[in-house]
């Protein structure tokens, strides 16, 4: 067993009373978690309902789609977004369209997309939204400071707090008392951030005293009340808030969530390896649901742990069995028995291991592609904005010569088509540079004769492209053909023609396409 278990399990023993959660309350947990399928039915049963009323306008019914994913699904969400965001445009409604830019920005915010969250917010002015948008903004934009501080450190966190501060500040002068929820909410997180816990515990409280709070809203309160207490050492008061967090995730459907991944945490740290395990597969199972990229690494960072404590505790019940078995080998049929159930823990030992390590192995493989391509895109980034620059200046220099009459005259360095060309050629580059041979193994798949060719001075043709992305898993026909520039039928045509080109059923054919391995 290694130092750091051996130290987890001293300081166990020494403070039992610092991790003990009471039974009680893990015991509403575990009930709560029986329940979890039947609050997802409910919750697809409202979001159903929606979809079904004829009553509602398209806006309306995608507003209340998206209020329901939000918390639910991010990819579903995010393209609810979009479709905000057109029929907003559509409509030319001024509150719908910065409506529409309000929930984009949340939506990145919630997946852990900061730097596209703040673009949104930086390009969005407060002065032309109304007195509710004007609190959406500064209350979400405040959110946004906030989780940017807590993955920095030093100055940079610093900075990221005042900032949020000074946005909560803003839309706590525009809160009217009545709005008593969102009031105390505001106020309490606020205060958390000052440091001052006493007042943002009151306050937390006073928000869930409030007939008209939500369940999500409550799971929100009790997790920063347990936030709080945390960071005044008061982990038994913690622990019953964060179980009280995790009971209103699950009753309201929550996916974007930490509380149940914490409660885990806990359980391992208190030695209750197998409740802490089961909690963690179903935090996991949540984050994957919700397919935020930071809600999956963050649960990741605590499960192999807690699986690792596992198979270490199975192991030194393995070697507590031989013993026993060695002691009674006049016993034979005992020994025998004993041996089976050995072998079969052992069986259980190396595929917990072989679980673990696939998990490990998928995880540096992410970030392998993830540190690749945020190379690339900054490059490609950057040679975007030079050439946009070199225009501005080709246009305010004309402007200045009054030679409008020569505007009308693109130069050839920012020539869409060209630039197009330039994307897929970066593109193939990149791609084939983290999957050097996926052009081989792609036609692996496919029937003798009719493999796939590339032109002389291409590196992908189209149909390997459209390969490519579904690979980096980009599945939906929508967004591959806005990334490429086709239209939905045309990427929908290549992939059936593609398809019909290999034995493999269609199930069996993606999921050997998401199998290509990497460098």
């Amino acid at each position: 067993m290694s130092y750091r278990h051996l130290f987890l399990q001293a300081l166990c023993v020494l403070c039992p009373m610092v991790y003990a959660m009471q039974p009680g309350e893990i015991a509403q947990l575990d009930q709560e978690l029986q329940k979890k399928a039947a609050y997802d039915r409910q919750k697809h049963h409202r979001i159903e309902q929606i979809r079904q009323d004829k009553g509602l306008s398209t806006y309306e019914k995608y507003v209340l789609l998206f209020e329901e994913y939000q918390s639910f699904n991010y990819d579903t969400a995010f393209n609810i977004v979009n479709k905000i965001i057109d029929e907003a445009s559509l409509l030319g409604h001024p509150d719908y369209q910065a409506q529409a830019e309000l929930k984009r920005a949340f939506i990145y915010l919630s997946s852990g997309l900061f730097h596209e969250s703040v673009g949104v917010f930086s390009h969005i002015d407060p002065s032309r939204l109304s007195k509710e948008e004007k609190i959406y903004y500064y209350t979400h934009f405040a959110r946004l400071k906030y989780d940017m501080a807590d993955y920095v450190q030093g100055d940079l966190s610093y900075i990221y707090t005042t900032e949020g501060n000074a946005l909560s500040e803003k839309a706590l002068a525009l809160i009217e008392p009545s709005d008593t929820v969102l009031y105390w909410s505001t106020s309490a997180l606020y205060k958390l951030k000052m440091r001052d816990y006493g007042r943002a515990i009151e306050q937390f409280k006073t928000a869930l005293s409030c007939s008209t709070i939500t369940e999500h809203e409550k799971a929100i309160a009790y997790s920063s009340i347990a936030h709080a207490y945390t960071l005044q050492n008061e982990t038994e008061i913690a622990d019953s808030y964060l179980i009280q967090a995790a009971i209103s995730d699950l009753r309201s459907s929550t996916k974007e969530t930490t509380a149940l991944a914490l409660v885990a945490q806990r359980l391992y740290q208190s030695g209750d390896l197998q409740r802490a395990a089961s909690y963690i597969r179903q935090a996991m199972d949540d984050a994957e649901y919700y397919n935020a990229r930071h809600r999956q690494l963050s649960v990741g960072r605590i499960m192999p742990i807690i699986e690792e404590e596992q198979v270490e505790t199975l192991k030194h019940t393995n070697h507590f069995i031989a013993f026993q078995s060695s002691m009674l080998y006049i016993l034979l049929a005992s020994l025998i028995i004993t041996l089976v159930i050995l072998a079969n823990r052992m069986r259980a030992i190396r595929k917990a291991q072989s679980t673990i390590q696939t998990m490990n192995d998928k995880l540096l493989e992410t970030n392998r592609i993830k540190e690749e391509y945020i190379g690339t895109s900054c490059c490609s980034m950057s040679d975007l904005l030079t050439k946009l620059e070199r225009y501005e200046r080709f246009v305010r220099r004309k402007a200045q010569e009054k030679r409008t009459d020569e505007l009308a005259v693109i130069p050839n360095y920012i020539d869409a088509h060209s630039c197009r060309k330039d994307f897929y050629k970066q593109f193939d580059q990149s791609f084939l540079h983290i999957f050097p041979n996926f052009i081989r193994d792609f036609n692996a798949l496919l029937r003798e004769g009719e493999e796939l060719t590339v032109k002389k001075n291409e590196l992908l043709s189209t149909e390997l492209r459209i390969f490519a992305l579904i690979r980096l898993g980009i599945n939906d026909n929508d967004q591959i053909s806005k990334v490429l520039d086709y239209s939905i039928n045309t990427v929908y045509t290549y992939k059936t023609r593609v398809r019909n080109r290999s034995d493999l059923d269609n199930e069996a054919f993606f999921r050997a396409v998401m199998n290509i391995q990497s460098f």
